[in-house]
């Protein structure tokens, strides 16, 4: 009995493990013309709108101030991850709130070279709750593997091409 309960325990523990690999946030700062991006991808995260907020007593997630419908987090296919950027003045650091973004993402196999269809993100202008505006930021919930992308970004006209890894995949391209 002692070893099954031990089995069942190392299983447990091993799903946990395997259901968070990966979950680790990616934050990649980039500076471009006038502007600083920050680019993360992190765990999927909640929507609310204000009357939301308010309703639910909403301590954390996101507050929709405008842009696309967001991808919440019981929809199918189910979002691993909020893929974001912060859009940051580079002299003073202000927050832009009224920038024109656009993402979009796409897997590239271990030679660097595309491996899928590009995924455009329907971009939503979002604060985290309780934040207010210095903590804008432009993105939604989607689905992503383990693995490298490029992620395209473009704000205000300027265009910026990144390169992530996500989870235990391996990073042998240059960035």
């Amino acid at each position: 009995m002692k070893c099954l309960s031990v089995v069942a325990g190392t299983a447990l523990v091993c799903l946990f493990i395997c259901s968070h690999a990966g979950a680790a946030e990616v934050m990649k700062k980039i500076t471009k013309d006038d502007l600083k991006i920050e680019l993360h991808v992190m765990k999927a995260e909640p929507f609310y709108t204000k009357e939301e907020v308010a309703a639910k007593n909403a301590k954390s997630g996101m507050l929709i101030m405008g842009g696309a419908k967001p991808l919440g987090l019981e929809e199918t296919p189910r979002p691993n991850h909020h893929l974001i950027i912060h859009v940051f003045d580079a002299k003073s650091g202000k927050a832009i709130t009224d920038a024109d973004v656009s993402l979009s993402f796409q897997a590239l196999n271990a030679k660097g070279e595309p491996s899928g269809d590009r995924v455009d993100v329907p971009v939503v202008i979002m604060q985290a709750i309780g934040k207010g505006p210095q903590s804008t930021h432009y993105g939604n919930n989607v689905v992503m593997a383990d693995g490298t992308y490029r992620v395209l970004i473009t704000v205000n006209g300027k265009k910026v091409d990144s390169r992530i890894t996500l989870g235990n995949a391996p990073s042998k391209m240059k960035m």
